[in-house]
């Protein structure tokens, strides 16, 4: 397994994006056009994308809304199944820190993830978290 990490191309195809996001559940199979056109924006418009490639094969990658200094905030870290459980996932974390290594970090997740977050260092926070869905959700 060679895998290359990539923390400068933001614009990932948006079709191998859309399959991973599918094969961890967070998609389903509708293959609208128009959402499979735009599926890479969120992306894009990312502060920091970093992106774990095999040969031509998109197999991970995390996004990152941050102001560079105070607050960082990961979204959307996903890794193809068939790659989990190989440390992927950890060093896209780590890149992600070490190009904001002064920032606070934070995560949004589900109680049963939070898990993986605690080994590489979070921590579990006691405020309050408010959110408005957005319309795809």
């Amino acid at each position: 397994m060679n895998i290359v990490y990539n923390d400068e191309k933001k614009d990932l195809p948006s079709e191998q994006l859309h399959r991973l996001f599918k094969l961890v559940g967070w998609a389903d199979g509708a293959e609208n056009s128009d959402m499979l056109k735009y599926f890479n924006m969120p992306f894009i418009n990312s502060t920091l994308v970093i992106s774990a490639w095999e040969n031509n094969r998109l197999v991970g990658a995390v996004r990152v809304l941050s102001d560079k200094i105070i607050r960082s905030i990961i979204y959307d870290l996903v890794i193809d199944p068939e790659f989990q459980n190989k440390g992927i996932g950890q060093e896209l974390v780590k890149r992600c820190i070490e190009h904001f290594p002064n920032s606070e970090w934070a995560v949004q997740t589900t109680e049963e993830i939070s898990c993986y977050y605690q080994k590489i260092g979070f921590k579990i926070y006691k405020d309050v978290f408010l959110s408005i869905p957005s319309r795809w959700q």
